[in-house]
C-alpha cells in the first residue's frame, strides 16, 4: 500500500531550501532595505537610504549631518521596528553614515 501525502506548497519549499544553505537570513536583510519606508515613515525615508546589510549591521547613507544626529536618537526605535514589522532577528545595529 501506497501513502499518499499532499504537495507541499511553494513558498514553504523555497524557505526551507534557503534555509539549509544559510541564506534565508540574507533575504530577510534585503528585505528590510526594500521595506525601508514602511518601517521607518515617509519623512525619515525621504531623508535616508538603505546601502548594505553586512554582518549583522544595516548601513544607511542619511542626507545631512543635521539629519544623521536627529536619527541617531531613533535607532533603538527603528531596530524594534524592523523586528516588528518584518521576519528580520539578525538586524542588530544600523549605521548611519
Amino acid at each position: 500500500m501506497s501513502l499518499r501525502t499532499r504537495p507541499e506548497k511553494l513558498g514553504s519549499v523555497v524557505a526551507t531550501v534557503l534555509a539549509e544553505r544559510g541564506y534565508l537570513s540574507v533575504c530577510r536583510e534585503y528585505d528590510v532595505m526594500r521595506s525601508w519606508r514602511g518601517i521607518v515613515g515617509d519623512r525619515v525615508a525621504a531623508a535616508t537610504e538603505c546601502t548594505n546589510v553586512e554582518n549583522g549591521t544595516l548601513y544607511v547613507r542619511v542626507t545631512s549631518a543635521a539629519w544623521r544626529q536627529e536619527i541617531s536618537y531613533l535607532k533603538q526605535e527603528i531596530l524594534a521596528s524592523i523586528r516588528q514589522k518584518t521576519s528580520c532577528t539578525t538586524i542588530r545595529d544600523i549605521v548611519f553614515h
